[in-house]
């Protein structure tokens, strides 16, 4: 009977169902300002549903738990207008609640492939902004799991 105990807490003992992460938008590209050039935006995180995923393969895979998108495009002779930094996504299971630390709901996946931006890029430098980027988004969010029981004992 002990050891019985011990092979179900080994398979269900580790189960996770809140995650808290920190995301961070990337910085937009540097503006070229002896041709007016302008730079990318900065790329966004996004937290995306998908089956067969669950909050403690994401803390398995991700042990620092940090998610950075990437830098924005600088802007140069070639191109005066640089390119857009790629978009970083947080795979997660459906029936999530994304929360941020102050408690605000930013949005819930109940269904595969729906999508949550949780830090938006920043914007590239241009003449407004005198050249010069601005960075992006920097927060920390909770993956909350909704759990709903199938049945209840009483007694």
């Amino acid at each position: 009977m002990v050891w019985c105990s011990r092979a179900a807490l080994r398979k269900y003992g580790n189960f996770v169902d809140n995650l808290r992460l920190y995301v961070r938008g990337g910085s937009g590209g540097m503006g070229l300002p002896r041709l007016g050039g302008q730079g990318g935006k900065g790329g966004d995180v996004w937290v995306v549903a998908k089956d067969g995923v669950t909050l403690k393969k994401i803390k398995d895979k991700h042990p620092h738990k940090r998610f950075v998108a990437s830098v924005g495009m600088n802007s140069s002779v070639r191109a005066l207008k640089g390119g857009s930094g790629a978009d970083c996504e947080i795979v997660a299971p459906p029936g999530i609640t994304v929360i941020t630390d102050t408690g605000k709901v930013i949005g819930e996946l109940d269904n595969e492939g729906q999508r949550v931006l949780v830090a938006r890029g920043g914007r590239g430098g241009c003449l407004a902004s005198g050249f010069l980027p601005s960075k992006g988004q920097t927060r920390h969010i909770q993956l909350d799991l909704k759990l709903i029981a199938d049945f209840g004992l009483v007694g």
